[in-house]
């Protein structure tokens, strides 16, 4: 699993290579709970993904391109392709 984090404040965004291309999946750290509780989730957020022991650091490692494909069809989503890729812009890596 290879990925790229790029700065997005208050977000870090990964955008993932290999068998993982095409996934990008943003996080946010919080100070305390109250700052977690009062964020609004961003209008064009796709899904929620904390909880889902799927998409955790170690278990996308070992995830191969097939199930990345079905676990993204499970959100009604398809991995971006090189081109799509290459037409967004995101802001500089950290």
């Amino acid at each position: 699993m290879t990925k790229t984090r790029y700065s997005v404040p208050p977000f870090g965004v990964d955008v993932f290579t290999g068998n993982l291309a095409g996934l990008l999946m943003a996080e946010i750290e919080f100070e305390n709970a109250e700052d977690e509780k009062h964020f609004q989730v961003p209008p064009d957020a796709i899904a929620e993904v904390t909880n889902d022991p799927r998409l955790s650091g170690g278990r996308l490692a070992l995830t191969e391109r097939n199930e990345l494909v079905a676990l993204l069809a499970e959100f009604g989503l398809k991995p971006l392709d090189a081109s799509e890729l290459a037409a967004r812009t995101l802001i500089a890596p950290r």
